[in-house]
């Protein structure tokens, strides 16, 4: 269940044709997911956004992960496609010129039913089988009283849950769940065809959506239930980055509901409406007319029938009437949504009045967990929908000069001590605040404030005055239409829920939906027609609201001279050619800082910014909470104690630094991109001089690579020791991935050089530089072919990752690039320096940071002094040398043991050539596969820590309550090695239930020991493990109790190192933490009392395996299964674990879970947890707390004997019923006894009674 509302500043907006869609997630691994360690840092290596560190935004549950603009950040290369058509080889617009209207998405299927209900219904292939049902209801927040703020969001909860049609969905394979926006209501179904019977399911998914929205029961019971859910969520929700979202909010849309009705509404109103009160606005506002109903998928049947199906449906439900007798009509919606007045950034028609115009005052908000200063410059406009290709073309301008504004900021990000951490300019449509917003939002640390706003308003300055070069032009159009052919070239492989989010945002915003194919046709028609002279008009206009922040009483003198042709100034009643002005503008700023600067990495780059929750609770089990939740619109900063200096900022300051003079602005001078970055005659005369050379993979085998029948993997090794294993796929067509891994990584690291495999690699990123070729150049060079590389260390192993488009030399120029940062890197003083900024920046959040600080404790607990798996402090950070760094990446990456992996729709062999050429002729370390580096490498050592450093607490001075807590320990890592002690682990319950279990039932050890003979064997068996717990977290800890929204067990599943460990993150209220927190630690323990079932493990099984498939289709999953199946440090990894992984899912049974389970370390002397709270004071452990526990006391009395004349399986139950009392150091002591006991008694004695 989930209240929407923009997760971050820059507001999630949707955009025109999907040719130019800033929504990158439209096409399959757009948004690529995967969670980072804690210790990971990323390194972004000419990346378009590497100045802007903000991450990109995700909405879980209705609406999908959005990327920024199109050319900021990764979203630059993302769906490429390339065989370019150049824009002269396209005709321009012959009849109807640029005012043609675009052309209609023939499969788009648009209708309205006799009662009002519309409905649209898009056939799609992908997944196939499944489809995309989603009801929008046109009402949310914006539609409530001063009453009312927040019964939109409970009207959902209670008709969602409350429906039982709704309920017969579980179990068919369905996935359901719904959400409340600003504007609207959406309940949505992902489901397949049929039921594992047969059954349809459309008719089934289309009545519930029916009951959900136009027959619901407003049950007491149901409405307190939905109440506590509501209230719960909202607690849970209101992070600090929330409240920063608000703010923001609120002082955008000041003059309208959108800056105070926040979807999750206000906890002391909610509190007190009775059910009338929701079924009054249920009546208000859930009618047919008011709703559009939307179907994407692979319906295998005509759209007539599934419109046929639609009718069956719907048309029983009565259309709304207003008004009686013969003035009765049919009601119908509003004509505008949402229905809000807004005061735009335009000049006023009478440009006389222009010298009235005054500034936007500057807002503060200050709050002591705000993380670093940020400005955000907003200027709204109208929604110019995008019908036309003068439409399309507007588009097409305005990401070129956004594009060429984000290059540039980086340019001047190579600075040694830049005085920004994120510059970023954004312009798009929002569907659910009904206008168009130009962004510009300045992030730094907060004694660099003046230097930050200073370098955004002069580039701003420099674009407003001078334009783009035609260079700058030329690259950016050209890269523009590459990304659009590749798009439209995937546009069979886009999923549904994908398709339909767009389709849902452009209908809403009034575009003309498109087929891509069609969209990229009309894009190269409009390209042809675009001179430098347009271009720059559109960099006059959109840079105008802040580039003249403070000058906007001379902008009408500067357009009425434009008219007796003085300047090039031209007033546009919509603002699209004529200046544009501010309309907000909010100082996000820390209470105080510490002596040396201040905290942190840019706030929005950390999750938990969204205004949504991810999924429903059944509020049958819900607690009490404290309902006491803090007003996100109050500047409450001086609430509790401040600690660090206090950080003095004035609005006036910062408006006098906006519109000061930036003197004499120069205009910036082109220059040439490279072609190649490594010439053939410099490529002949390395391959002369080193000769490289395929060799056998295997002994015996052929040098000449050839690819595995089975699994199409072609795996190839050459003279120097470098392996390349590579698959083609049709995932994204004319795209690919490359990923190297040089062994080594993080855990290389020894005393005195903690953080400097991570510091020194972040450097080697940011220099971005390689062989004579400058950065701008290499930037420009990758930008040209949508080429994006990120760079960084982990735990194990230090990765560079490519994805780039094949066509037009891609391939090729990848491996250049490969090529030159391995043999020809560039150390410089200057990226070290912002290396070690970006760390320091980093760490220094971290005591703000509710979550990062309570893991940081645990990590602290297991490991020790040993930090190679924390983040680098300050003392580390500062102490790494240019040379260590320097040293110790090099030695990774030039090491015997550097392994490539390939993926995507290449030629192979353009592919074995370029392997050949490029990664043949590196200078390795050959002869000792990298064993002598690794042999460096230290164990993992858990720490025996005493019982008060096992389990810590924590505790972040706070206006607002939250909680969370971790709890870790040793386990496995991928190939069974580590974990619990096999002797310890032979004593334990878990042993002892695997043992009953075997022997009550030996039909399940058919084939054991072929299994357990297997690579998979291990990290399949943990895998279906983590799956079977993480269902009994849920059903128990968040259903059945309703301790928290949100826990979750994570296996560490180390590749090279000899062990892993196990992280259970649950999140909760102060009052209920540690209840949340013992509660885990039983149901992860209680598998020795309630035995996993067959049910469970097919379930889990099935999960694994649908997943598995899914992650078929993507790419990156694809990379991941080929990595290592040639690296010396993972001898483990052959072809078999592709081969047989399916096969492996499917024959696992239930004592293989419980053979891994007994290797978990979760005894009391095994598990770290620390419980971190925020707040004004902390609240103490409660009795029962793992705190307050000891290993000492609780049950131990007379109890050490208590396991004689037991069987086998009385032993277990009994054990279990002691785990459930939490002694399980008890617990353990009794099983080792037992087992003695029974060693003893099955050897026979010598004559003085000694064992023999």
């Amino acid at each position: 269940m989930a209240a929407h509302a923009p997760p971050c500043a820059r507001l999630p907006r949707a955009s025109p044709p999907r040719a130019l869609s800033r929504r990158r997630q439209t096409t399959p691994g757009a948004a690529r997911k995967g969670k980072r360690g804690e210790a990971r840092t990323k390194a972004c290596l000419w990346d378009l956004g590497r100045a802007s560190r903000n991450a990109s935004t995700q909405h879980v549950d209705g609406a999908a992960a959005r990327l920024p603009t199109l050319w900021r950040g990764r979203s630059v290369w993302r769906k490429d496609k390339i065989r370019v058509v150049r824009p002269n080889a396209v005709a321009a617009p012959a009849e109807g010129g640029l005012d043609q209207k675009l052309k209609e998405h023939e499969e788009l299927r648009v209708g309205t039913l006799s009662n009002g209900l519309r409905y649209v219904v898009l056939p799609n292939a992908v997944p196939p089988r499944r489809f995309e049902a989603h009801l929008e209801v046109h009402t949310g927040s914006v539609d409530e009283k001063e009453d009312e703020q927040g019964v939109a969001h409970l009207v959902e909860h209670v008709t969602f849950l409350g429906s039982r049609k709704r309920e017969g969905l579980l179990g068919t394979g369905c996935r359901s769940n719904a959400y409340t926006d600003f504007h609207h209501t959406v309940f949505h179904v992902h489901a397949p065809l049929e039921t594992f019977t047969g059954a349809p399911l459309l008719p089934q998914v289309l009545e519930a959506l029916r009951e959900i929205a136009f027959e619901p029961e407003f049950l007491s019971g149901r409405i307190e239930k939905e109440r506590r859910a509501v209230l719960a969520e909202a607690q849970m929700m209101n992070t600090m980055e929330y409240r920063v979202d608000c703010q923001l909010l609120h002082h955008l849309h000041a003059e309208n509901a959108l800056g105070y009705r926040f979807p999750i509404g206000k906890p002391d109103q909610v509190k007190k409406w009775d059910g009338e009160v929701l079924k009054a606005y249920h009546k208000k506002w859930y009618f047919p007319a008011n709703a559009t109903l939307y179907l994407v998928g692979d319906f295998q049947t005509p759209v007539d029938e599934v419109v046929k199906l639609v009718e069956q449906a719907f048309e029983q439900v009565p259309a709304a009437i207003e008004g009686e007798g013969e003035n009765a009509v049919m009601k119908t919606r509003h004509s505008v949504r949402p229905p809000v007045t807004h005061r735009m950034g335009l000049l006023p028609s009478a440009l006389s009045d222009a010298h009235a115009i005054e500034s936007s005052d500057v807002k503060i908000f200050r709050h002591n967990l705000i993380q670093q200063f940020s400005l955000t410059l907003f200027s709204k406009l109208p929604v110019l929908p995008v019908t036309t290709l003068k439409d399309l073309r507007r588009v097409f301008m305005s990401r070129i000069v956004l594009s060429v504004f984000q290059f540039r900021i980086n340019a001047q990000y190579v600075a040694a001590n830049p005085p920004f951490l994120a510059i970023e300019l954004d312009h798009s449509d929002s569907g659910r605040e009904g206008c168009a917003v130009s962004t510009l939002t300045i992030t730094s640390e907060p004694n660099d404030w003046r230097g930050a706003v200073r370098v955004a308003m002069q580039e701003m300055r420099r674009l407003r005055l001078h334009g783009v070069t035609k260079g700058e032009m030329e690259r950016y159009a050209d890269a523009l239409l590459r990304d659009s052919e590749q798009l439209a070239e995937q546009n069979g492989s886009v999923p549904s829920v994908d398709n339909l989010d767009f389709v849902m945002e452009s209908l809403a915003l009034g575009h003309t939906v498109m087929d891509p194919r069609e969209g990229h046709e009309a894009l190269l028609q409009v390209a042809n027609t675009v001179t430098l002279e347009d271009v720059n008009d559109v960099a006059r206009s959109l840079f105008s609201f802040a580039a003249d922040y403070g000058s906007e009483d001379k902008l009408a003198t500067a357009i009425m001279e434009s008219e007796e042709g003085a300047t090039t100034m031209k007033w546009d009643p919509t603002g699209w050619n004529s200046p544009t002005l501010t309309t907000a503008v909010i100082a996000c700023i820390p209470t105080a800082v510490d002596p040396e600067g201040g905290p942190s990495m840019p706030l929005m780059a950390r999750p938990g910014g969204s205004m949504a929750t991810s999924q429903h609770v059944d509020s049958d089990a819900l607690v009490d909470i404290d309902e006491n939740i803090e007003d996100p619109l109050s500047d409450s900063s001086g609430s509790f104690e401040v600690e660090g200096e206090e950080f003095v900022l004035s609005a006036e300051e910062i408006h006098e630094t906006l519109v000061e003079d930036s003197g004499d602005i120069e205009p910036v001078e082109d220059f040439d991109v490279p072609d190649r970055l490594l010439s053939e005659d410099e490529l002949q005369a390395i391959m002369a001089e080193r000769k490289p050379a395929f060799v056998p993979v295997e002994p015996g085998a052929s040098a000449e690579p050839v690819a595995d029948p089975v699994t199409g993997v072609t795996r190839i090794k050459l003279s120097n020791g470098v392996t390349v294993n590579c698959k083609r796929t049709a995932n994204e067509p004319r795209a690919a991935m490359i990923r190297l891994n040089a062994a080594g990584g993080r855990s290389l690291e020894g005393a005195g050089e903690y953080g400097a495999v991570s510091v020194g690699t972040r450097a080697l990123s940011e220099a971005g530089t390689v062989a004579q070729w400058g950065r701008e150049q290499v930037e420009l060079f990758c930008v040209s072919r949508l080429i994006n590389c990120v760079l960084e260390a982990e735990e194990e192993f230090i990765t560079m990752e490519f994805h780039f488009a094949v066509g037009g030399g891609g391939l090729e120029a990848v491996f250049e690039l490969l090529h030159l940062v391995l043999e020809k890197p560039c150390w410089e003083e200057s990226s070290l320096e912002r290396s070690k900024q970006l760390h320091l920046s980093n760490y220094r959040t971290m005591p703000k940071s509710l979550e990062r600080a309570t893991a940081d404790k645990v990590y602290a607990a297991m490991f020790g002094d040993d930090r190679r798996f924390r983040d680098p402090n300050t003392e580390e950070i500062e102490s790494v040398s240019l040379e260590q760094a320097r040293e110790l990446v090099m030695e990774q990456l030039r090491s015997g043991d550097l392994e490539v992996s390939v993926v995507g729709d290449f030629d192979e062999e353009e592919l074995k050539d370029c392997a050949l050429k490029y990664l043949g002729t590196l200078g390795t370390k050959r002869s000792d596969n990298g064993e002598g580096l690794l042999s460096q490498e230290k164990p993992i050592v858990f720490c025996d820590v005493p019982h008060a450093e096992r389990h810590q607490r924590m505790h972040i001075k706070d206006s607002d309550e939250r909680a969370c807590a971790y709890i870790g320990g040793p386990s496995p890592n991928a190939w069974g090695l580590g974990g619990l002690d096999p002797q310890r682990a032979a004593m334990g319950p878990a042993n002892m239930a695997l043992q009953v279990f075997s022997s009550t039932y030996p039909s399940s050890l058919h084939g054991t020991e072929q299994r357990r003979a297997h690579p998979l064997y291990y990290s399949v068996s943990l895998l279906l493990l983590a799956e079977i717990i993480n269902s009994r977290l849920f059903t128990t800890v968040r259903d059945s109790l309703g301790l928290t929204y949100d826990v979750s067990l994570e296996l560490s599943l180390m590749q090279r190192l000899s062990a892993g460990w196990y992280m259970v993150n649950v999140t909760s209220t102060p009052q209920k933490i540690d209840e949340a927190l013992m509660a885990s630690v039983r149901t992860i323990r209680g598998l020795t009392s309630r035995y996993v079932t067959e049910r469970e493990l097919d379930r889990a099984r099935r999960t694994l395996l649908t997943r598995h498939e899914s992650d078929m289709k993507d790419d990156t999953y694809c990379l991941g299964l080929l990595q290592h199946l040639q690296s010396a440090s993972v001898p483990q990894k052959s072809l078999s674990c592709l081969r047989d992984l399916q096969t492996m899912y499917e024959a696992a049974t239930v004592e293989d879970i419980y053979y891994v389970y007994r290797l978990l370390g979760i005894a009391d002397d095994e598990i770290y947890t620390c419980v971190g709270t925020s707040g004004d004071d902390a609240i103490p452990a409660p009795p029962n707390a793992l705190s307050y526990l000891s290993s000492s006391n609780g049950t131990a009395n007379g109890r050490s004997d208590w396991t004689q004349g037991q069987s086998k399986e009385s032993m277990v139950k009994a054990f279990a019923a002691v785990a459930q009392t939490n002694q399980f150091a008890e617990l353990m002591r009794a099983a080792a006894a037992a087992a003695q006991q029974q060693q003893q008694s099955s050897e026979p004695r010598s004559n003085d009674g000694s064992n023999k």
